[in-house]
């Protein structure tokens, strides 16, 4: 018999889709990029089932919000639950919205259930993780665990040159509490899986053991720019020509290194853009990610190669930078043995898995002992509009993170 309430799994699976209804795509997804229109109505969504279940909502100067459902020791550090309500552009409706709003059903468990805790719970929404619109990802979060400095985020701008901390104000939600600096007991952040391992496994539940390595590079092209209907072909310097010989070298160099590593050109900016120029400046991003730091290391190593070949055989001066170096980052092994306990008191089905991507739970890590629970996501798609969680599994994960959250909250 398990100790601590059900979730309403009804009432949950109803949130996910009513928020998912902001900034609904015709494809089934949702376009909520961090402190868009569409995020502040998702942002007021969330703030007012927090309150009306209760909770005193916070939010402080990076616009992260916290809802926070008293505990009886206010001396007691609070239990922590979070993810994140910005989205892809586009992207679907359970990434990031799955562990805030299964927050939510957590408070909504222990009232209807009578049930006090000793420790303060807040469920956190932390601000841009995406990364979609303004870069670094994991931003609110990162501010938080004192990772990245405040200022540097609040003046990051947009592709359109908008500034971070200008349209958190034009949104209401530049906030004024400080940014960290408070004890947290631990965190728990409830995520779709974002690959098929579960779904493979026939599991239910995973406790995720630790990050990968990863990192992103940046790659300057040199061209010379010219008329696209005069320039004898034989003279031509067009720097997209060697981009795209580049970025044909980036994915082979990625499927060779799948399943343990992954790479991929992502990002590709080009001048002057014009249909009668030829492009004389043509710059791509691209993001890797392996299991090793050897294997990562080897990714690098061969992209550099393939754009000093691609420099000689085309006479341009290619530039390769990497940068954003992700080192793997290994979770609290007593929170996964945790999670791993509860799912089988529920009988789920459960592993432990590593995760290829950022979350919030990293950032939170470098804090207090955190954890991610995963549940399975249909063909491990995620960041696209056919990302879909089924409801029993959205239900099971939020049950495990209930039955932790208690244990948790009632720690000395």
């Amino acid at each position: 018999m398990a100790s601590t309430p059900d979730i309403n799994a009804e009432r949950l699976w109803a949130d996910i889709m009513t928020m998912g209804a902001i900034g609904a795509t015709q494809a089934g997804g949702s376009f909520r990029p961090a402190v868009s229109d569409a995020d502040r109505e998702g942002r007021n969504l969330f703030r007012f089932w927090a309150e009306e279940a209760g909770l005193t909502v916070s939010i402080d100067a990076i616009g992260n919000m916290f809802a926070r459902r008293e505990g009886t020791d206010a001396a007691l550090a609070p239990l922590v639950i979070g993810s994140h309500l910005d989205t892809q552009m586009p992207g679907g409706k359970f990434d990031g919205v799955l562990g805030v709003l299964a927050g939510l059903a957590v408070i909504r468990a222990l009232d209807a259930a009578g049930l006090t805790t000793k420790r303060a719970i807040e469920i956190a929404n932390f601000t841009n993780e995406e990364g979609a619109r303004f870069q670094p990802g994991i931003m609110g979060s990162g501010v938080f665990a004192g990772l990245l400095p405040l200022e540097e985020a609040l003046g990051r701008r947009d592709d359109g040159g908008a500034r971070l901390g200008d349209e958190l104000a034009r949104i209401g939600y530049a906030g004024h509490a400080p940014v960290g600096g408070r004890p947290v007991h631990k965190y728990l952040e409830l995520h779709i899986e974002q690959g098929p391992e579960l779904e493979k496994a026939g599991a239910l539940i995973a406790a995720v053991s630790n990050s990968s390595w990863g990192c992103s590079g940046f790659i300057d092209i040199h061209g010379e720019n010219g008329h696209s209907q005069t320039a004898a072909m034989s003279t031509r310097r067009n720097s997209l020509v060697a981009a795209a010989r580049i970025i044909l070298d980036i994915e082979t160099i990625g499927a060779d290194n799948e399943p343990a590593g992954m790479v991929s050109a992502t990002v590709i900016r080009n001048w002057p853009n014009n249909r009668v120029n030829i492009p004389h400046l043509t710059q791509l991003s691209y993001v890797a990610v392996h299991a090793t730091e050897d294997g990562r290391a080897n990714i690098v190593t061969r992209i550099e190669t393939a754009a000093k070949r691609i420099a000689e055989e085309t006479g341009l001066v290619i530039d390769v930078t990497t940068a954003h170096y992700r080192q793997r980052l290994d979770l609290c092994q007593d929170l996964a043995t945790q999670i791993m306990t509860a799912a089988e008191r529920r009988s789920y089905p459960a592993m432990t898995l590593p995760t290829l991507t950022s979350h919030d739970a990293l950032s939170m890590a470098h804090l207090c002992p955190s954890a991610i629970i995963f549940v399975p996501c249909r063909g491990g798609i995620s960041h696209s509009e056919r990302e879909w969680c089924d409801p029993a599994h959205v239900a099971a994960g939020a049950q495990v993170l209930l039955d932790v959250a208690v244990a948790l909250a009632n720690e000395p």
